[in-house]
């Protein structure tokens, strides 16, 4: 394995707020992040939030306020590279700019320097049970003995973490912070593997 070039506990915080809401609650979620999201990338010059749902994507922008909302550009109103550009406009105008996004803005999407001082990721990017190889793959693992949960789902979604938190230092000179909104990395037994699997960040648990 290639060593990463990054001091990650110098350069980045990860940080798991209390948010007072179970992200499996989606409609007190969503309105925690409502409430939360302005007072946490406070500050930050260039930000990303990333969703693992487009329906709660478009029910946190809404009800936001709308003075707020003008500074978010949201993933699905231009093409990906047009909504690049003009959040990279607005940072090197001086301003604050955010981005919503998907799965799609989760990996090959590079922010370097001011573009992306902080990452919010909504909740733990749990993967949709309906592949329907990965359901005869839980099958298996079900009959041998094993816990589909612990051996497919956990793993996919630290992966899928680890890519979101990788838009974070694209280069040496990086720094920022990475928000999860999703409290389960704390309070249940799975949290331990995905928290071991990324990133050394210094951490910041509430």
């Amino acid at each position: 394995m290639v060593p990463s070039p990054f001091h990650h506990a110098d350069a980045g915080v990860l940080r798991v707020p209390d948010l007072k809401a179970d992200p499996r609650d989606s409609v007190a979620h969503t309105a925690a992040i409502i409430r939360d999201l302005p007072g946490l990338v406070e500050g930050s010059r260039g930000t990303l939030v990333l969703y693992s749902s487009r329906k709660q994507m478009q029910d946190v922008f809404d009800g936001l306020d709308r003075d707020w909302r003008k500074q978010v550009f949201i993933q699905g109103n231009l093409s990906k590279q047009e909504t690049l550009n003009k959040h990279k406009a607005r940072v090197d105008s001086g301003e604050s700019s955010v981005l919503f996004g998907l799965a799609s803005f989760a990996e090959g999407v590079d922010l370097p320097g001011a573009y992306c001082e902080h990452v919010v990721i909504a909740k733990i990017p749990f993967a949709v049970p309906d592949d329907p190889v990965e359901a005869a793959l839980a099958e298996w693992i079900e009959a041998r003995g094993g816990n589909p949960f612990m051996e497919i789902a956990v793993p996919d979604a630290s992966l899928r973490l680890v890519q979101a938190c990788g838009r974070l230092l694209r280069t040496e000179e990086d720094r920022g912070t990475i928000t999860l909104l999703d409290r389960r990395v704390v309070t249940q037994r799975y949290g331990k593997a995905i928290l071991n699997a990324l990133p050394p960040f210094r951490r910041e648990i509430s």
